[in-house]
């Protein structure tokens, strides 16, 4: 060994010099980290990617294990990554955070059902979401000194839901309380949020003024926004529509009688994994420009954020279930090492010197935000309580309860706030405003606070008070009742309905218990009893023939008179029961029915029906 390190002396020592790698270091793997004259250590790529996926991945795996959120974990270690960052792993840092938020837009996307989208989930995805904004944007407005296209891209960068550490919490509770409604409701919710944020903030974009933006007009920016959305929804629904109905049937594809594709779940994540970064792409800018340009102004025809999004929907919506659920599980391993670049690339941009100026600049932002999220979800609540909205899964003896597990479930943030908060920074937002610096560092600074601060924060409220909140309201309709046209009030009309039907059981079981006959028999009789057949036309025989087809006539025996009498007065303590439910039903003229059953049982026909 130092025979080689004396070999390569001189070597080393041109390296050192010229602040080169040489192709010979990175052979023999002898060169060591060094700093050049930017501060940036220059050593092999491949030590830098094993530091940031093995430390990353252990770190993540701790914080995990301890209850604590994983995306924390990952900023810790690329914070400590920042002080000895590779060149050019710092030279493709925006990059790999672009491709990183593409995984969590492909990902928001194939969580959303349409057959889940209602209008009382939009409500509660929109509405407590549009609170926050206002009142984050009326706080940077009055008292940061922020203008109003400031104080709504602030709100926009920090209001969204923090989906990767919500939903599988809400999985988890989904399995601990077995049909309660909430947590699949929270579930639904939290990536149409994470795409609304998306899109405001891709809408809001041209207001604010980056740098490679010329001046335009605000009726003209509207008009070029409303094109741009309804081309995205477009594109993306032709896209994810087209993919999903192929990759399901690849399979069927076959040359010379052998199959053509593997049809696995692999092999289908690649395909819209590919159409996805084709979506994106389109909408993205090439060496002269825009690929696709709109026209009326500078931009793209298409929305970055949103055409990857609308492309999942419309995957998932018309692809095989067996193949989303394929992609989905391809993913969440996948989204592993992109939540490890996007949260480690987002803590090498962390220093130490943001936490003093959490307590007197971001927290009262913060809690400013957070009383017009709850005043939003407890107004959107019972708006749909008064509105009454089909499928909604709310009670109004819950709305306390249950504005207060939404509440908490909106506090963890993380995924587009690491997402979107360097942006204003990079592509240098409001270059016609006075405080476009302040404003951009501040987004920045408030965005990897958030992160820190409330994801660690809002996961343990969720963890101590989402189980007992759950536990205290689960006696209701459980998620998949709700799509019956009854649900307006979902609770009082399904109990009464339900135990309305058990009462009828009761009764009709009482009463063929009481008659020592099958309850074959006696539907058989009610049935003629309700087209007023004249049951004594009918011979002994042939109600002997009905009762032995179901094989009981032989097996009944008479029973006692003490038996009988009790079975009667069972009988007629059941009658007194309330049937309002059952008006229509042949069983409320049970004031008759003693005397059809007599009538119908009776070996000879002599008998008279009473009606």
């Amino acid at each position: 060994r130092l025979h080689a390190c004396l070999s390569f002396a001189p070597l080393m020592l041109l390296s050192y010099r010229t602040t080169e790698v040489t192709l010979e270091d990175l052979h023999q793997g002898i060169t060591t980290a060094r700093p050049n004259s930017d501060g940036v250590s220059q050593y092999p790529l491949q030590l830098a990617l094993a530091y940031l996926l093995l430390a990353g991945y252990l770190v993540r795996t701790v914080f995990v294990s301890v209850g604590l959120p994983a995306s924390v974990g990952v900023i810790c270690t690329g914070f400590l990554f920042s002080f000895f960052m590779q060149g050019e792993v710092l030279a493709a840092r925006d990059q790999l955070q672009e491709l990183s938020f593409f995984l969590v837009l492909l990902t928001a996307g194939l969580e959303i059902r349409l057959r889940d989208l209602r209008l009382y989930i939009f409500t509660m995805a929109f509405v407590p979401a549009t609170f926050e904004i206002l009142g984050i944007g009326l706080y940077a407005v009055h008292v940061l000194g922020f203008t109003s296209v400031e104080g709504l891209v602030l709100g926009t960068i920090l209001v969204a839901i923090g989906d990767g550490l919500v939903i599988p919490k809400m999985k988890e509770f989904s399995c601990r309380f077995v049909g309660h409604p909430l947590p699949r409701l929270v579930f639904v919710w939290a990536p149409i949020e994470a795409s609304f944020a998306l899109s405001l903030f891709g809408t809001l974009k041209g207001f604010a003024a980056p740098a490679h933006q010329h001046p335009i007009r605000t009726d003209v920016l509207i008009l070029a926004n409303i094109l741009r959305i309804v081309a995205t929804v477009a594109l993306g629904a032709l896209l994810g529509g087209l993919s999903g109905l192929l990759v399901s049937r690849r399979t069927k594809l076959t040359v010379q009688g052998n199959q053509v594709f593997t049809g696995s779940a692999t092999e289908a994540f690649l395909m819209v994994l590919a159409v996805a970064l084709l979506a994106f792409g389109l909408s993205a800018g090439g060496p002269n420009g825009r690929i696709v340009p709109l026209g009326i102004c500078d931009g793209s025809l298409f929305q970055p954020e949103l055409v990857v999004i609308m492309t999942g929907i419309f995957f998932a919506a018309v692809a095989d279930d067996e193949v989303v659920h394929g992609v989905e599980n391809v993913m969440g391993g996948v989204w592993i090492f992109g939540q490890i670049v996007l949260f480690s690339m987002l803590g090498s941009r962390t220093t130490l010197s943001i936490f003093p100026e959490f307590i007197h600049h971001v927290l009262p932002m913060l809690l400013t935000g957070l009383c017009f999220r709850f005043m939003g979800v407890f107004f959107s609540i019972n708006a749909i309580l008064s509105l009454g909205f089909r499928g909604h899964p709310f009670k109004r003896s819950t709305v306390l309860p249950d504005s207060l597990f939404c509440f908490l479930s909106t506090v963890p943030r993380a995924t587009i706030q690491g997402a979107l908060g360097q942006v204003p920074v990079s592509q240098k937002f409001f270059q016609h405003l006075t405080m476009k610096s302040q404003a951009q560092e501040y987004i920045f600074m408030a965005a990897r606070l958030y992160i820190v601060f409330m994801s660690i924060c809002g996961m343990i409220m969720l963890n101590y008070f989402g189980p007992r909140i759950c536990a205290a309201t689960l006696d209701r309709a459980s998620w998949d009742q709700l799509d019956d046209e009854s649900c307006k009030e979902v609770s009082d009309k399904q109990q009464s309905i339900v135990g309305g039907e058990a009462r009828a059981e009761e009764v009709f079981g009482a009463l063929a218990e009481a008659y020592a006959l099958s309850p074959e028999t006696l539907a058989v009789a009610l049935e003629q009893a309700s087209a007023d057949l004249p049951l004594r036309k009918q011979s002994a025989e042939q109600l002997e023939r009905k009762q032995s087809a179901h094989q009981l006539d032989s097996q009944q025996q008479e029973p006692p008179a003490n038996m009988e009498a009790a079975r009667r007065k069972r009988f007629t303590q059941l009658m007194r029961l309330p049937t309002a439910e059952f008006r229509d039903l042949t069983l409320s003229q049970f004031d008759c029915t003693g005397g059809v059953i007599n009538a119908t049982t009776q070996l000879s026909g002599d008998s008279d029906v009473h009606n």
